[in-house]
């Protein structure tokens, strides 16, 4: 209740004076020491020291304001302390835990002088968050999830999600372009703030837009910066749509001892985007030599085939070369015993008996003989000549070929399926060709 204007005596104090008083009581009662306060920056203006608007909140009400500064020396002293960290932490939205003294100034009023302030509050809080994350991540089975997805052979065709621009955006392309194996990549870029309040959100809209049916893998980087810059790479929703991807994902976000959230779920994480790089192009190495080691074993397999074909012809030739040659010899000597056998039989008789018709049947004889002799000889050439056709050269020459499955030669179709992978072989030169279809007679 005020004091009545006219029954009661006043005392008028200057505002001076009870600016006086209220700092005496201040200054009694803070007695010049440094208290630990925490508390969010709401407001940050720097010159050549540092002026802050604190506040606290509690359930989204703020409960308390008050000014802060930081005088020239002391903000030296802060940042150099706080080393990589200082602009992540002295910025507005950050809660920061320090040590100041309360003073109250005439014109200014109240204000704490802050002289310090502690690190770990934040970084503890960033690493108790982390570990929370990936509690959650394990607890859903997403934790492991994308180092189960299979990894291609090649991994050629890149989605990149990185900031458009940026010195790992340049590293990563440039050695991939540049390797010394002169492999072909194909990098679509998905482009990203990788730090900042809305880094998490835009890298989670960039990861949906990856078409998984259009890639081999994807590919996250950013050079490096503080713990705090890394912020982006521990949030909970945007590890949710990494680990849910069905293509490996390769992470190279530029830091050497701190691991974010998505190098833990990633399929392989690695320190810098040229490290990743680096992985590509090894791994489509590593599938060149296996390809062409691969690709020497077969050819091995098929000449050493075909050299042994071909000594099993030449011997089948020999045979029946062989064979055609007895035959003929055994039937001339078959046809000179019967020819001595007749020159030898009783002349007289046959002159005085039956002379004139022995003599034609003698004539016809001969001419049968001759015959004979005739054709066998013919019978014995063509002989030779289908033996000369035979030879696996002169089939080849004629337009044929000989197609093979696993070193064995096919003359059936229902032998192959698709799929099968035949060598063909002409009379200059042989041919590889996968089989797509096979059509049956009847």
């Amino acid at each position: 209740m005020l004091p009545s204007a006219t029954t009661e005596p006043r005392t008028v104090y200057a505002l001076g004076q009870l600016a006086r008083a209220v700092q005496r009581q201040i200054e009694a009662a803070a007695g010049g020491r440094s208290f630990w306060v925490r508390a969010e920056v709401a407001g940050l203006k720097v010159n050549r020291h540092a002026y802050l608007e604190l506040a606290e909140h509690r359930a989204g009400v703020r409960v308390a304001v008050m000014r802060a500064v930081i005088w020239q020396d002391a903000l030296a002293r802060i940042r150099e302390g706080l080393g990589a960290e200082a602009d992540a932490i002295l910025k507005e939205g950050v809660e920061i835990l320090f040590a100041a003294r309360a003073t109250y100034h005439l014109v200014f009023g109240l204000s704490l002088v802050i002289e310090a302030v502690d690190p770990s509050f934040n970084l503890g809080a960033l690493e108790r968050r982390k570990q929370e994350t990936l509690a959650v991540l394990r607890q859903e089975g997403l934790l492991d999830l994308n180092r189960s997805v299979p990894v291609p052979r090649v991994m050629q065709r890149i989605a990149l999600v990185t900031s458009v621009g940026s010195a790992a955006h340049a590293d990563f392309t440039r050695h991939l372009a540049g390797n010394e194996h002169g492999f072909r990549f194909h990098v679509q870029v998905f482009a990203s703030a990788v730090q900042g309040d809305n880094a998490a959100y835009e890298l989670g809209r960039a990861v949906a837009r990856i078409d998984p049916e259009r890639f081999d893998a994807v590919v996250l980087v950013r050079g490096g910066g503080s713990k705090l810059d890394l912020e982006a790479y521990n949030d909970l929703a945007l590890a949710r749509a990494v680990a849910r991807l069905p293509l490996p994902v390769l992470t190279g976000i530029g830091h050497d001892v701190d691991t974010t959230v998505l190098d833990h779920l990633a399929g392989r994480a690695f320190k810098t985007p040229t490290d990743v790089a680096d992985h590509l192009v090894d791994h489509a190495h590593a599938f060149e030599r296996a390809l062409l080691e691969r690709m020497t074993s077969l050819r091995h397999q098929v000449q050493a085939s075909f050299a042994e074909q071909r000594t099993a012809l030449f011997a089948r030739q020999g045979q029946l070369a062989h064979a055609a040659h007895t035959r003929v010899q055994g039937e001339r000597r078959r046809m000179d015993a019967a020819v001595r056998e007749l020159r030898t039989a009783p002349m007289r008789r046959l002159r005085q008996v039956e002379r004139p018709r022995l003599e034609e049947a003698q004539a016809a004889i001969v001419r049968t003989a001759q015959q004979g002799l005739h054709l066998l000889a013919a019978h014995l050439r063509g002989m030779e000549d289908a033996i000369g056709l035979l030879r696996p050269e002169k089939l080849l020459e004629r337009g044929f070929s000989i197609t093979r499955l696993h070193g064995a030669a096919v003359n059936d179709a229902s032998a192959l399926r698709p799929g099968d992978e035949v060598v063909t072989t002409f009379a200059r030169g042989h041919t590889r060709s996968t089989i797509t279809s096979v059509e049956h007679d009847g």
